[in-house]
């Protein structure tokens, strides 16, 4: 119910991106969802994005987009209800296929499932709910201004293309140490 709920938001959230004409409305909301793990991990988040940022900047193109999509796979197979390892990874593995050959069936689901999903699991755990709410839901306004004074190309120009990787990866990784703490002491109490 809550997921129905939230995706609601996010998609009066593009309606009204839509209408304001701004850049890249449709992956608006999926920006910041990565910035809640600053309020529960603020020194891993902030330690991966320094060393994930410095990796990446002496990366090829080539290698910069083979790290997004391996790390992809990894993180957006945890979205799914599958137990087995190969079966999980291989379904992702197809997802991100189609994703590359449609990248819009990407932003659609970013947006309308993978976000929503990263915001109800920050529900259901009652840690610093409205605290990471806040700062995911306003570091995605806050990209607005930044987009739409084309500050995306001038990061293009002087850290090259898919600087973005960076971000994402680090992302990627403080959700996965995170979730195996979470589980790992759920396992204890």
């Amino acid at each position: 119910m809550l997921l129905c709920i939230i995706t609601l938001l996010i998609i009066l959230l593009i309606i009204i991106l839509l209408v304001m004409l701004i850049k890249y409305p449709l992956l608006i909301p999926t920006f910041g969802h990565g910035s809640t793990s600053l309020i529960v991990c603020p020194y891993t988040t902030l330690a991966s994005n320094l060393f994930g940022g410095l990796c990446i900047y002496y990366c090829s193109f080539i290698q910069r987009k083979i790290l997004l999509i391996v790390f992809s796979i990894y993180h957006i197979a945890d979205d799914f209800n599958i137990k087995n390892n190969f079966y999980k990874y291989s379904f992702a593995s197809l997802f991100h296929l189609a994703w590359l050959k449609n990248p819009l069936i990407s932003k659609c689901y970013l947006t309308l499932v993978h976000t929503p999903k990263h915001y109800l699991t920050i529900y259901k755990r009652k840690l610093r709910v409205w605290q990471q709410l806040f700062l995911g839901i306003g570091s995605s306004l806050l990209a607005i201004p930044f987009l739409n004074a084309n500050l995306d190309n001038i990061l293009n120009k002087k850290l090259g293309e898919l600087w973005y990787v960076a971000p994402i990866i680090a992302h990627i990784i403080v959700n996965s140490y995170y979730n195996k703490i979470i589980n790992a002491t759920s396992v204890i109490y």
